[in-house]
């Protein structure tokens, strides 16, 4: 038994269709269809490029002038790590980052054949290039964080701070999507996440406390805030930066997971046609303005339904 999973021991992906309906509501649906034509998805793809190519220019920068005259003049550079460290993490940066786009491009051309799934293609993986970009740029953040606070030690204490942190935000994310499919505890996630963030806050401020009085020094030696600032926390800042961003795409990334999942119950649920919802032989134009009159029609029934319901509540009122 040890090393198996239990039959009833379900996790986040296992969800029936009817379990996975308290997610991916038709509001979802309908949202991933209005965004699924050529056009939209063609210039999608420019951002999730983009998302990389912005870690690629500044792993460059920051790489190539992390020896430069001016950081020479301010800091020991027997701390910061040797150009060729720089060099090959600027390779390495170099081969994910064009990787990453030849993927997205390749998945481009294999999604054509499902267009409802476009959505949850873009969400997925400018969630992926943007993550690339930051922890490449908290990476190459590092020594230079070490220059600024005098201390190598910095260097290992932020590599925990950032891991801790990021497990401790996906764990969450993964208990509040198991609660939506599996139970009723969701509807107070709003009061719990107060309650551990105030949490996390009184266990991690001696570490915080500490950073805070290493850099409190370095405002009377240097003018300028900004680099202070961008130097000792830098880290940080792009880790939070991408955590923020998991934290708004989480949730639809998992819409997307099951839609793909029940793809056909989902589309005779919600009464679209296969051109309508795979669009793989018609005409793109045609398809995004046959769409565009079904969603008018639902939208037209659900305000007549709305009223019905009003005047009934009315009537009820009366008697």
């Amino acid at each position: 038994m040890n090393g198996v999973r239990k039959k009833d021991q379900k996790t986040i992906l296992d969800a029936s269709f009817e379990e996975s309906r308290k997610l991916v509501d038709e509001s979802y649906v309908e949202e991933a269809l209005k965004v699924s034509s050529n056009k939209q998805d063609r210039n999608r793809f420019w951002g999730e490029a983009v998302s990389v190519l912005i870690g690629v220019i500044v792993t460059l920068v920051l790489g190539v002038d992390s020896h430069g005259k001016d950081v020479n003049s301010c800091f020991d550079m027997s701390i910061v790590w040797s150009q060729k460290v720089f060099n090959v993490l600027i390779l390495c940066n170099l081969v994910i980052s064009f990787g990453f786009i030849i993927y997205a491009l390749f998945r481009k051309i294999r999604i054509r054949k499902t267009k409802f799934l476009r959505d949850y293609d873009f969400n997925q993986k400018i969630t992926i290039g943007f993550g690339i970009t930051c922890i490449s740029l908290a990476i190459i953040m590092l020594p230079i964080t070490a220059l600024f606070l005098h201390s190598i030690i910095f260097e290992f204490l932020y590599v925990i701070f950032d891991v801790v942190i990021s497990c401790k935000i996906i764990i969450k994310l993964y208990d509040e999507e198991m609660s939506v499919l599996y139970g009723n505890a969701y509807q107070n996630h709003r009061v719990e996440k107060a309650s551990k963030a105030a949490d996390w806050i009184s266990k991690n401020i001696i570490v915080l406390g500490a950073i805070l009085f290493v850099v409190k020094d370095l405002f009377s030696r240097l003018g300028n805030i900004q680099g202070i600032l961008i130097g000792a926390f830098g880290p940080l800042f792009f880790m939070a930066c991408w955590l923020i961003l998991l934290w708004f795409y989480f949730e639809k990334i998992l819409k997307g997971f099951y839609l793909k999942k029940y793809s056909e119950q989902y589309r005779q649920l919600y009464g679209y046609s296969r051109d309508e919802w795979y669009g793989d032989k018609v005409d793109d134009w045609n398809r995004m303005k046959t769409i565009e009159k079904h969603l008018k029609l639902k939208e037209e029934e659900r305000k007549e339904k709305g009223k019905k319901e009003e005047n009934t509540s009315i009537k009820d009122e009366q008697k």
